[in-house]
């Protein structure tokens, strides 16, 4: 009995042991400063589809970006591009209504682009 309780708490031991030691994903890049900056400016991007979700007809919108330009793609799920337009900034934001009643029912993604960044977001039209 005294063996098996200490071959027990061993392999417990080793268990709690490899569970603490973080082995590097293989093909895992570290993240440079640079890397970093830019994944904290994007954060700070807003990017909003509204209403979601819709019957047909949404708003997109980015706003707190410098660029001058935006490129505003619509894809299906099996991703077809359905839609693409450049956007120009007026006043302080890109904004655009989008009228998807022609299409079927289902979910989109929404891609934006600009200078220095790009997002994707879902939406769902009943």
């Amino acid at each position: 009995m005294k063996q098996f309780i200490l071959l027990f708490f061993a392999c417990l031991t080793v268990l709690l042991v490899q569970a603490q030691v973080r082995v590097p994903v293989v093909g895992q890049v570290p993240q440079t400063e640079k890397e970093s900056a830019l994944a904290v400016e994007q954060e700070e991007q807003d990017i909003s589809v509204y209403p979601n979700p819709s019957t047909g007809i949404f708003t997109v919108s980015l706003a707190n970006t410098d660029a001058k330009t935006a490129e505003l793609r619509i894809m299906n799920v099996i991703g077809n591009e359905i839609y693409r337009e450049k956007l120009v900034r007026n006043d302080a934001q890109f904004s655009k209504t989008i009228d998807l009643n022609s299409f079927a029912k289902g979910l989109y993604y929404v891609k934006l682009e600009a200078d220095n960044f790009s997002a994707i977001r879902r939406v769902v039209v009943k």
